[in-house]
């Protein structure tokens, strides 16, 4: 019989698979979406999906926990926005070890919101993160380009985003909670939409796609998974789960999109994941 805090790990082990794969997805369904639009489909649908399965659930009466879900739901809209957006101008793979960051940043950060002491292991894992960072993206001896920017914003919100769901999912409804992450991060996309981008829109089956799998299953399934689980185990452990998503996100782009990062960018790529293990298991 399985623990509740192994059942945690692998549920969450599962998420991480699934998240890697929509790097790719995301890649080529943005060459017929704007990306903002693309996010607006995504979990609008999401939100439809989790309101028709859960609404018996979803309960806003506990006091406190719009403002908990609507705080939580801002960092998962920049976190994905910026991903998003990122995605446009870099490369899938790429995109997915600077993403990863958000794991090496969760320490630092949780000093700041919650006290938490910083270990020498934290530093180190910072260190050579930062070094596979600066070896990933120039693999082609190009220079840091506005879409890893992007993508590192996202990894800040990403790292909030985990920190904030670890705290509010141990007071409040995850049902809620998760439903009000998809509302927020919907309603965001429709004003960004319009000041940020040109509204592009292309029918094509990938689009169609794309939209099912990342809206379905990495987004509605996905957060119902990391907001049921996650408070059943510690944020070092999940942090260390999730440090796979780049891994996943890697095989798949060189099976989807046969991209290949060169050995600088393999180098850089392998960098930040031990940066992140070093970060995150010298804390245990």
């Amino acid at each position: 019989m399985l623990s509740q805090s192994r059942k945690a790990e692998l549920s969450l082990l599962l998420l991480t698979f699934i998240w890697g794969t929509t790097f790719p997805l995301v890649k080529t369904a943005l060459n017929f979406s704007s990306p903002f639009l693309f996010l607006l489909l995504r979990f609008g649908l999401a939100s439809l999906a989790f309101w028709v399965l859960f609404s018996k659930k979803i309960c806003f009466e506990e006091k406190g926990i719009l403002k908990a879900g609507i705080i939580i739901g801002i960092f998962l809209f920049f976190g994905f926005g910026f991903q998003t957006l990122g995605l446009k101008y870099t490369a899938a793979s790429k995109s997915a070890f600077i993403t990863g960051l958000f794991v090496v940043m969760i320490p630092p950060l949780s000093f700041l919101i919650l006290r938490e002491k910083v270990r020498v292991s934290s530093v180190s894992g910072v260190i050579l993160a930062v070094s596979g960072l600066y070896l990933l993206t120039r693999p082609k001896g190009a220079e840091f380009n506005v879409g890893d920017l992007f993508t590192f914003f996202c990894a800040i919100a990403f790292s909030l985003h985990v920190i904030f769901v670890q705290i509010y999912t141990r007071r409040f409804d995850f049902f809620t909670l998760t439903f009000i992450q998809m509302v927020v991060t919907t309603f965001l996309s429709l004003p960004f939409m319009f000041a940020f981008e040109t509204v592009r829109l292309v029918y094509h089956p990938y689009l169609l796609l794309a939209i099912l799998v990342c809206a379905i299953f990495a987004t509605a399934l996905g957060l119902y998974i990391q907001n049921r689980w996650q408070k059943d185990t510690t944020t070092v452990k999940a942090a260390l789960i999730y440090a796979m998503e780049p891994v996943f996100a890697a095989v798949f782009s060189y099976l989807l999109l046969s991209e290949l990062l060169g050995w600088l960018g393999i180098l850089g790529g392998g960098l930040i994941l031990s940066g992140m293990l070093c970060s995150e298991l010298g804390r245990r």
